[in-house]
């Protein structure tokens, strides 16, 4: 028993999934489109970047700078984003755009929770992780559902 957490329950909010590897950059995520293709390999960089400092758990101030940079970079990347689904025309933009704002949501759940830990124990670190995890999954799923949409649209333009 961990002296820690007498009761050895783990906390409702503690993550389950097993420790994410680095998410490499994939040529069929290009989507053609200049700007969208840079913000997304600058997320991929940056995401795998938290991802080594959360695997380090050294330095939880460094942690919490790099959540707070990954939000601000998300916002913006998402503005850009949905201003080009919109004047392309992207039929299902509205379900995207409230994808968009859930993972930002869930961004400032994660930081007001995580923002008070002083001692982060393992549960704080694993915690950490969900909101790459939820942009890696977000890159996947619903971003590819547009990309032929760009690529149709002439992708290239930034």
């Amino acid at each position: 028993m961990d002296s820690r957490n007498p009761s050895g329950a783990v906390p409702p909010y503690a993550e389950t999934e097993p420790h994410p590897a680095e998410f490499p950059w994939l040529d069929f995520l290009v989507t053609d489109n200049e700007t969208i293709d840079r913000e997304h390999r600058e997320a991929v960089e940056q995401g795998n970047q938290l991802l080594r400092i959360l695997a380090a758990r050294e330095n939880w101030a460094d942690a919490l700078e790099m959540l707070r940079r990954a939000r601000a970079r998300s916002a913006r990347h998402f503005a850009t984003e949905d201003g080009i689904l919109e004047q392309t025309g992207f039929l299902g933009r509205d379900q995207h755009r409230q994808a968009h704002a859930h993972i930002l949501a869930e961004f400032d759940r994660v930081l007001a929770e995580l923002e008070t830990v002083a001692d982060p124990q393992a549960h704080h670190w694993e915690r950490a992780h969900r909101p790459r995890n939820l942009l890696v999954d977000h890159c996947l799923k619903d971003d590819l559902l547009f990309k032929s949409h760009l690529m149709h649209f002439g992708g290239a333009r930034p």
